[in-house]
C-alpha cells in the first residue's frame, strides 16, 4: 500500500508500490542509516536513505533468519534540528504495526501533540536498554495541500504583547492542570473576553485578520493537524531522483517552532518569511535523548 505522503517529498508520480520497487531495492542495498533492535529471537528495525535535503525514506524491516528479511511498511520522514518542545513527552506503541506514537503536553496549544515517532527504532532500543530519557522533541510537519496567505501587520511591540500573553496563557494552562482553581478561572474569564471581541469583529474583519495561529486536531487519525502558522524561513530543495521541488520551512504556531515540508505543487502561493501557512498536516516528531 502506498504512503499518502510519498508526494510530500517529491515522489508525486509514484502511484504503486511496484513503481517504487527500485527506490526500496536501494534503500535495502545501500542504506545511509540503519536502526535496528534485537529483542529476545527478533530482529527488526528501519533502513533509510535521503533523497533531497533533510528528507528521505526509512523502510521497516523484520529479520526471519539468515539474510532472510520481510518488509512491513515504509513512510517518508522529515529532518530538523529545532528543538520544539521540552514539555513531557510520553511514547506508546502502535497496535497496527510495529511503530510508535508520541505525545507531548505542550501547554502552548492547550492540548496533547500526538505525533509519529520517526525514529521509534532508537526509542524501542534505548527502552530495552532501560536509558529513553528524553530530553526534547522536535518537529516536522508533512502537507499535501496548504496555501499561503498574507501576514498580519504587527508591530514589534504588537509580537512582544503576543509572545508574553502566550506565555502567561502556558503558565496558566500548566497551573490548572495542577489543579489551580484561580487559573482555571482566569482561563474561562480570558475565553469569554475573546469570544465576545470575536464576535463583535467578525461582522466587519475577514477571520484571519482575527485568527493569526491555530492548530487542531484534524480528521480520525489523532497524528493529523489543521494548522495557521507564521512562516520563519524558506528553502527550495529538490528530490534527487525525480527533480521534483520540495519546499522546507521552518514555521512558529503559538510560540512553537517546527519543520515543514510540501511539494510546490501542492503549495498555492509563494512561501516568504512573515507569509502565513494554512494547511492539513501529518506530525512526525523525532526525539531527543539525555
Amino acid at each position: 500500500m502506498m504512503h499518502q505522503y510519498l508526494r510530500t517529498i517529491g515522489f508525486s508520480k509514484y502511484n504503486h508500490v511496484r513503481e517504487l520497487r527500485p527506490i526500496l531495492n536501494r534503500i535495502i542495498m545501500d542504506p545511509e542509516n540503519v536502526s535496528m533492535v534485537h529483542e529476545d529471537e527478533e530482529i527488526y528495525g528501519y533502513f533509510s536513505r535521503s533523497f533531497g535535503e533533510g528528507f528521505g525514506l526509512s523502510l521497516f524491516v523484520t529479520y526471519e533468519g539468515g539474510a532472510a528479511y520481510k518488509e512491513d511498511y515504509f513512510f517518508p520522514y522529515a529532518a530538523t534540528d529545532v528543538v520544539s518542545s521540552r514539555a513531557q513527552c510520553t511514547v506508546e506503541k502502535r497496535s497496527d504495526r510495529t511503530a510508535y506514537s508520541g505525545m507531548c503536553d505542550e501547554s502552548a496549544f492547550g492540548i496533547s501533540l500526538i505525533f509519529f515517532l520517526s525514529n521509534g527504532m532508537a526509542y524501542a532500543k534505548r527502552q530495552l536498554e532501560g536509558n529513553a530519557l528524553i530530553d526534547h522533541v522536535a518537529l516536522t510537519a508533512l502537507s499535501i495541500s496548504g496555501k499561503v496567505l498574507l501576514p498580519l501587520n504587527k508591530t514589534a511591540r504588537q509580537r512582544e504583547l503576543a509572545h508574553a500573553m502566550a506565555k502567561d496563557r502556558a503558565h496558566l494552562i500548566e497551573q490548572a492542570k495542577g489543579g489551580d482553581e484561580m487559573a482555571m478561572e482566569s482561563l474561562a474569564i480570558a475565553d469569554m473576553n475573546t469570544a465576545e471581541q470575536l464576535s463583535e469583529r467578525i461582522t466587519r474583519e475577514d477571520i484571519y485578520s482575527l485568527v493569526d495561529n491555530t492548530f487542531m486536531p484534524y480528521g480520525m487519525e489523532s497524528d493529523k493537524y489543521s494548522i495557521l502558522a507564521e512562516i520563519l524561513s524558506v528553502q527550495e530543495t529538490v528530490n534527487s531522483i525525480t527533480k521534483e521541488k520540495v519546499y522546507r520551512m521552518l514555521i512558529e504556531c503559538s510560540g512553537v517552532r517546527m519543520g515543514l515540508l510540501i511539494n510546490s505543487a501542492d503549495l498555492l502561493g509563494v512561501p516568504a518569511p512573515g507569509c502565513r501557512f494554512k494547511g492539513d498536516v501529518w506530525l512526525q516528531g523525532e526525539l531527543a535523548f539525555v
